[in-house]
């Protein structure tokens, strides 16, 4: 029987293809680059080939899972070349690289192509540890810790000359044909948004804006959007049983209320966006928030807009996203009570009242914001009798968490050590590679370090998966992220809980 050699497709994202529009494009064009070098080399035609794709995972992290997938069929015999289309897609930790290359592959009888490296481990004397190699995956590493700065550098003063990069311009807006760098007015929403704010000047709360105009059948923003750019926002959408169109919410009321560019200014810089981790994003305090003035046409005067602005000072509801409410984070169940009509995660609200003696009386209350706006009847649950209940029905059905005292540990001084140990370790190897460190002298320190952070990271691991403290009054977020999918309640009652 005829046993055909294994090659591997080795296929992963790049840092700057997550900053690309269409992700995918970039492992179609891998697969088609690494397919066409085979096709047109005679000595492959024979081979098997299966592709490894990781899609989003930094080139610095070794935990991928298709890169971990290959990597035990190459020790089980399984695969006999691996072909990447650079050295980069394959790994970009420089001491790494030399371990695979130098060691690991021509141990195993692994050939390696990097096709636009013009290295083949079959080719190469040195098999891969000649400085120019070594040296390119060092440049690869200081490129990757350095791009997130220097993107956030060009695109920051690319806004700053007024061109509009976000790839969907506010709601009442859309792109110029002319220019994808500039907005104009869409006809077609530009009058729901002056709407809003008519509603929001005559004293009207944001949650009754939202009623009105899902009475109305008014288009919501997602709709909208969802026309302009032929995508699907449905994620994006919730619908209640007696309502199959998208909802306003007053939610979707504030972000417009709350939005500077209905006035003809260009705002930016108001969150930081991580793009090593997409999705990810925080919001800056407003005083490093950019502007530029006189942009592109007003929907709403700085007036009128100003107006809005101080009636939200005096009405907390409409504050918006935008602003902290720490009180926002102190119940564990945000993000796991949901509403049993509509299935939508419920929202968090508190209400004060003043005693006689001056001492203030807090409640917080879980509610939906989307059966309110569609008057549909929920009633408010209270935020400390859920806890309560959702603790007792854990612990029946898990017991009572084991109590454990909590090492305190600083992550960042951790992971400060462990930067300074890769530090030095790039030190020893550009030392051994120049003759000023012995091969011997450089795998013992190499060992040595690398055991340093394994136990270091193990460290950080072990305190982030730690169970915070658990009395018989009190329930975590940990505890919920452990065991609790969500929970269905009406009321003051829990109906049903969701098991992970």
């Amino acid at each position: 029987m005829l046993i055909l050699s294994k090659i591997a497709l080795y296929i992963r994202l790049s840092v700057e293809d997550q900053m690309k529009k269409d992700e995918s494009e970039s492992i179609i064009n891998q697969r088609y680059f690494l397919n066409d070098f085979l096709d047109r080399n005679d000595e492959f035609k024979s081979f098997q080939r299966e592709e490894y794709i990781d899609d989003g995972y930094t080139g610095t992290n070794e935990k991928r899972p298709s890169f971990q997938r290959m990597l035990e069929e190459v020790k089980n015999g399984k695969i006999n070349a691996i072909i990447v289309k650079d050295l980069s897609r394959f790994m970009r930790d420089y001491i790494s690289l030399g371990d695979y290359l130098e060691n690991i592959f021509p141990f195993l009888g692994i050939r390696f192509i990097a096709i636009n490296d013009g290295y083949d481990s079959d080719k190469e004397k040195g098999n891969g540890t000649d400085l120019d190699i070594q040296f390119k995956g060092l440049l690869y590493d200081f490129y990757t810790k350095d791009i997130s700065q220097k993107v956030k550098t060009v695109t920051t003063e690319l806004k700053k000359q007024g061109k509009f990069l976000a790839w969907s311009p506010p709601f009442g807006y859309m792109k110029d044909p002319d220019d994808k760098h500039d907005i104009i007015i869409d006809d077609k929403t530009a009058w729901i948004v002056r709407k809003v704010y008519d509603l929001a000047l005559t004293g009207l709360a944001s949650r009754k804006i939202a009623a009105v105009m899902n009475e109305e059948n008014i288009p919501t923003p997602n709709e909208r959007k969802k026309e302009l750019t032929n995508m699907d926002y449905e994620y994006n959408i919730v619908s209640s049983d007696t309502r199959d169109a998208p909802t306003w919410t007053n939610g979707t009321v504030v972000d417009i209320l709350s939005n500077e560019n209905y006035t003809g200014t260009y705002v930016f810089n108001m969150q930081e966006k991580s793009l090593l981790t997409p999705g990810s994003f925080k919001f800056n305090p407003k005083e490093e928030w950019g502007r530029v003035y006189n942009h592109h046409e007003a929907i709403i005067s700085r007036e009128e807009f100003d107006k809005v602005q101080e009636i939200k000072e005096k009405n907390s509801f409409l504050k918006g996203k935008n602003t902290d409410y720490p009180w926002r984070t102190k119940s564990p169940l945000q993000g796991f009570a949901k509403c049993p009509t509509c299935n939508h995660i419920l929202g968090l609200t508190q209400s004060k009242f003043k005693r006689p003696d001056g001492s203030m009386r807090i409640h917080k209350y879980f509610h939906c914001r989307i059966c309110k706006c569609n008057n549909v009847e929920h009633k408010n649950s209270r935020v400390d009798k859920l806890e309560e209940q959702v603790l007792a029905l854990i612990k029946e059905k898990y017991g009572e968490a084991e109590v454990k005292p909590k090492e305190k540990i600083s992550i960042k001084d951790i992971e400060n050590k462990i930067e300074k140990l890769q530090a030095k370790k790039m030190s020893d190897f550009e030392k051994y590679k120049l003759g000023k460190m012995t091969k011997v002298k450089f795998v013992e320190s190499k060992n040595q370090i690398d055991n340093e952070i394994s136990k270091l990271e193990e460290k950080i691991k072990l305190s982030s998966n730690e169970t915070e403290v658990v009395t018989d009054n009190e329930l975590t977020r940990e505890l919920m992220e452990k065991y609790v999918e969500s929970v269905i309640c009406e009321g003051s009652i829990v109906q049903k809980i969701i098991w992970k």
